[in-house]
């Protein structure tokens, strides 16, 4: 099995989740990506997480969120429900 996180360069470097927003966050997106080099910070991902949230719901929300993976070779097509 090839290790792509170890060889895979780092433009071609997502990391996935989901995220829980809204009243008590009972609403949860569908699975979003954001790209990244994986020598930033874990402060700096959280960071580029939170804006891809503000993103795609359209403003600044409440949330929390689960990484469900840390890298792929390739963008898995991800939009919000």
């Amino acid at each position: 099995m090839k290790d792509f996180v170890l060889t895979a360069a780092d433009a071609d470097r997502y990391t996935y989740f989901f995220a829980f927003y809204g009243k008590n966050y009972q609403h949860k997106t569908g699975l979003l990506s954001v790209q990244h080099d994986f020598t930033i910070s874990i402060k700096d991902l959280h960071i580029l997480i939170r804006s891809r949230i503000n993103h795609v719901l359209g403003q600044e929300t409440p949330a929390c969120f689960h990484i469900v993976a840390l890298a792929s070779p390739e963008p898995i097509p991800c939009e919000a429900v």
